[in-house]
This record gives structure tokens, C-alpha cells and sequence, in this order.
């Protein structure tokens, strides 16, 4: 059997893919949005099929940075990209924030508790900043 090279055929196999994969992420969403209805929603979280549709979730969004970096470059002039420190500011501000309405909140956690929540929601914001601006970095160099 013959490879098949023909770039339609192979256009349309990715929208069959991409067809197949939201069918299956809305049932990965009826399933958990149907435990969580009848059992809670911290039945739903315990479902490992939350734990599929998160990494699914992280994935998709991860291989789409690039693409939207792309999009972003493309529609705006090259310029020499920002300071580092300033994403790390950002992160560091938003994680000082979130650590801050975790200690102050409701449920009024620990010193301890607010600090890993804040630490998570700096790495959360930090690691996509940094791929981001790697990536605007190594464009602006490429196109000198």
C-alpha cells in the first residue's frame, strides 16, 4: 500500500482528527458536568477522567502558544523584545495577589497553604511568559 501524499487528503484527515477530538472532549465534559450534578463536584474532580481532560486541556493550550506567538509577530512590526524582569514581576505580583485573598479568605488558610498557592499560581503565570518571550526572542534574532 502506498503512502498517500496528496495535501487535500491530508487537510481533511486533520479536520477529521480535530472533528473527532472535540466529540470526544464534549463527552469527557458531559460525563464530569453529570457526576458533578449527581454526586458533587468533588466526585467529578476524583474522576480521573478530570485528570485526562485537564492534561488534555494544558496540552492544547501549550501547542496553541506557539501558534498564537506566530499570529502575534505576524500582525505587529518586529520589534527587539522586552525585559525579562518584567514578566517576572507580573508573575511575582499576580502570586503575591492570589497568596494574599488565600490568607485573607474565607476559608482563611495558613501562612503555609497561601504561600504553596501563591508560589503555584507565580510558576502557573512565569513558565508561559518565559516560553513566550524565549520565543519572540529567538523570531527578533532570526529575522537579523
Amino acid at each position: 500500500m502506498k503512502k498517500v501524499k496528496d495535501e487535500r487528503l491530508q487537510l481533511q484527515n486533520l479536520k477529521n482528527i480535530r472533528i473527532a477530538f472535540a466529540v470526544q472532549t464534549i463527552g469527557i465534559l458531559g460525563i464530569l458536568l453529570y457526576e458533578a450534578i449527581v454526586d458533587g463536584v468533588q466526585a467529578a474532580t476524583d474522576n480521573p477522567l478530570w485528570f485526562v481532560f485537564m492534561i488534555t486541556m494544558v496540552v492544547l493550550m501549550w501547542l496553541n502558544l506557539r501558534i498564537s506567538v506566530d499570529v502575534y509577530d505576524d500582525a505587529k512590526e518586529q520589534k527587539k523584545p522586552g525585559s525579562f524582569y518584567r514578566y517576572v514581576i507580573i508573575s511575582a505580583l499576580v502570586g503575591l495577589v492570589i497568596a494574599l485573598l488565600a490568607k485573607l479568605g474565607q476559608d482563611s488558610s495558613s501562612n503555609s497553604e497561601a504561600f504553596i498557592v501563591g508560589a503555584v499560581v507565580f510558576m502557573a503565570f512565569l513558565i508561559p511568559f518565559s516560553f513566550v518571550h524565549y520565543l519572540r526572542k529567538k523570531r527578533y534574532e532570526d529575522v537579523e
